[in-house]
């Protein structure tokens, strides 16, 4: 029970790592806020872990808009109490060569990546400051660390600048007892992946020295440790999952 009595917001758990985080936090003993915009998908993680309702709620809303955030922040406290932890799961890929992309292509993976995460943390944040405790974590991405074949621009520059983000607020946050840190996967094998072509699949995984595509539970364990209070002395750092895929 690592997380036992934590209240934990989770965004993006219409999603593989999302998803499965929340199983794994609730079954450490912490309550989860659900927090997604796509309604159904919301429902249908909420359906899986309805053994857990006493602890688990939902909040339909889009990391893409603060006011949704600052709503979620505060539906969160007025059911639990209070805010102990943030795992950051949202996120979309729309992969092409820049000739091929649009602005608004560029602009809506950056509204949700990015903007999604300062959102969600400019809304939380406070309450964490308050009672001097935090634990923050950011799902970035291989993509966001080094070129990759095939990654869109759009998708590399949003989850570079998460690490940023996450670097720049874990030290602006320290002194507040609160962490901030971020995890890098390589390619999973998930529902995102499921609806790319094999080749574009099979491009990604070149160079993975454990051959293989990574699993939603390897990247949830790394989540529940820097949200645990086995990280307290843990901030600023980004976990790479990758299969040994650094290049």
């Amino acid at each position: 029970m690592r997380l036992k009595d934590k209240i934990a917001m989770i965004t993006g758990c219409g999603g593989d790592i999302g998803s499965t985080s929340a199983r794994m936090f609730l079954e450490e003993g912490a309550s989860v806020v659900l927090v997604g915009h796509h309604e159904e998908s919301l429902q249908n993680t909420y359906n899986h872990l309805k053994e857990y309702s006493l602890r688990l709620r939902i909040f339909i809303g889009d990391v893409a808009d603060f006011d949704d955030m600052r709503d979620a922040a505060a539906y969160t406290v007025t059911e639990f109490g209070r805010i102990d932890i943030l795992l950051t799961c949202a996120g979309i890929a729309r992969h092409m060569p820049i000739d091929q992309m649009t602005v608004d292509i560029w602009k809506l993976v950056m509204k949700t990546n990015i903007d999604g995460v300062f959102n969600i943390c400019k809304a939380v944040v406070p309450y964490m400051k308050e009672q001097k405790y935090g634990r923050i974590a950011h799902v970035s991405s291989i993509g966001g660390r080094t070129g990759r074949p095939g990654v869109g621009v759009n998708y590399a520059a949003s989850k570079s600048a998460v690490i940023g983000l996450t670097q720049c607020l874990s030290y602006e946050l320290g002194p507040d007892n609160v962490t901030v840190n971020a995890i890098a996967p390589g390619p999973l094998n998930g529902r995102m992946t499921g609806t790319l072509q094999p080749e574009f699949v099979a491009r990604l995984k070149n160079g993975v020295r454990i051959e293989r595509l990574g699993l939603p539970e390897e990247v949830a364990y790394a989540a529940l440790y820097l949200c645990s209070d086995e990280a307290g002395w843990t901030t600023g750092e980004v976990i790479d999952i990758n299969g040994g895929l650094y290049y």
